[in-house]
């Protein structure tokens, strides 16, 4: 029952909403990728949104670190793809890849016309909505302000979702 799964972690996730989209973010992804974000700063860093969609909500239930080949810097960051997919294959083959995470170390939550572009590019028939986790926080990543966008193909700009809702 795939559904199970994503139904019993909202009961302690947050929800986010945005013009009719609903994604469901679970505490314990929002951790790893904090810690991820502290480990690799002040560098950014990011990975892959993991989960499933049930009753056309996505519920994120894992992120993924940024694999051994992803390239880090100040204001950039570039995920290893190789990683990526043996991800999405094998290691988690009940969960469905929903987007990516990335952060911002000494910067704000906001999307750079680059981390735009980059959302845009992962838009296909197959993958027509996508959505962006941002962590932005001071250099150190000490503490972290989350916020979370999502992409629809064909709209012009990405839509930051509100977040705190049950």
């Amino acid at each position: 029952m795939p559904g199970a799964c994503a139904k019993q972690a909202a009961s302690t996730a947050t929800l986010y909403v945005a013009d009719g989209y609903r994604a469901w973010l679970a505490p314990s992804a929002v951790a790893k990728a904090a810690r991820l974000a502290r480990a690799a700063a002040p560098l950014e860093t990011g990975g892959m949104l993991l989960g499933q969609v049930v009753d056309g909500e996505a519920h994120v239930l894992a992120v993924t670190g940024p694999g051994r080949q992803a390239k880090h810097g100040r204001c950039t960051f570039e995920g290893d793809g190789a990683h990526n997919n043996r991800l999405v294959h094998r290691v988690w083959p009940r969960l469905r890849y929903l987007g990516d995470w990335h952060t911002h170390p000494g910067g704000h939550a906001v999307l750079s016309a680059t981390d735009v572009a980059s959302v845009r590019e992962s838009l296909s028939p197959d993958r027509p909505e996508l959505l962006e986790l941002l962590l932005a926080g001071p250099p150190g990543m000490e503490s972290v302000e989350v916020a979370l966008f999502t992409m629809v193909r064909g709209e012009d700009a990405p839509l930051r979702m509100t977040g705190g809702g049950q």
